[in-house]
């Protein structure tokens, strides 16, 4: 009997995998098995006991890649998680996560980020600890952009969630590092305003404007313009009260000095 179910279980993920499918839900099983939701979550879970299968979340699953059995496909591919979790709903890869998948970080985080437009019970992704900011479904979509079945920031995009919600990304020096390496990259400081603007992000893009022009970083220093005249001064960190350094155009104090910054930007 447990060589049928295996054989049948077989047969299911080659089914999947010969249409394209690496990742798939529950109901898509039980609907191509024609069995009820019990049994499809009996064989499901077996799967994923042999070793076949990676539970991504709670109803969604990930065939694990050929020669990679032992490990969790979706563990090693964070976009292929996500892809399993959310494709059916809008959302976007983003924060800490976005800088990490388009190559601005050194030393990544194991945390999953992801903006959605609902909330979501799912604490973790694949193993890793889930992290869920919510937007509206017009901001979900601002410089958006698909890569391997599923939506992800784009390089101004990952700025401007870094410097909105230093806190998420790991503090000012991990916004530092990201915009040095993202300048390198040919960042659009015309998209980056642009993108602002949809989003009404006016302190993000300060901080932004702030680093370029204090750190001189080649491609973005001088070439962003606020999007309107500051009356008041706005924290590179929001939170921290000290201030060691305040630039006179942007009005963001700094609570470390640009010298201690400058040591993480790479031109």
């Amino acid at each position: 009997m447990h060589r049928q179910r295996r054989s049948v279980g077989l047969r299911l993920l080659d089914e999947f995998v010969s249409h394209g499918m690496t990742q798939f839900t529950s109901s898509e099983a039980a609907t191509r098995l024609g069995r009820s939701p019990a049994a499809t979550g009996n064989l499901l879970r077996r799967l994923v006991r042999d070793g076949l299968l990676d539970r991504v979340r709670r109803g969604h699953y990930a065939i694990r890649q050929l020669g990679s059995l032992g490990t969790f496909a979706a563990a090693e591919n964070i976009l292929l998680a996500v892809s399993a979790g959310f494709a059916h709903i809008p959302h976007r890869v983003a924060y800490r996560t976005a800088l990490d998948q388009l190559d601005l970080l050194a030393h990544p985080s194991r945390t999953i980020q992801v903006a959605l437009s609902r909330p979501t019970r799912s604490e973790t992704l694949s193993g890793r600890r889930l992290t869920v900011v919510q937007e509206s479904d017009a901001a979900l979509g601002v410089g958006a952009r698909r890569q391997d079945g599923v939506c992800i920031s784009d390089l101004e995009r990952s700025l401007l969630d870094a410097a909105a919600r230093p806190e998420l990304v790991g503090g000012a020096t991990v916004l530092a590092e990201a915009i040095g390496a993202a300048a390198s990259k040919g960042v659009d400081a015309g998209r980056l305003m642009t993108y602002a603007r949809a989003l009404s992000w006016g302190p993000a893009l300060r901080r932004i404007g702030s680093i370029a022009d204090t750190l001189e970083i080649v491609g973005l220093a001088d070439r962003l313009e606020p999007l309107a005249r500051p009356t008041s001064d706005i924290d590179l960190e929001p939170g921290h009260e000290t201030s060691s350094y305040r630039d006179s155009r942007w009005w963001v104090r700094w609570d470390i000095l640009p010298s201690e910054l400058q040591n993480v930007v790479h031109q």
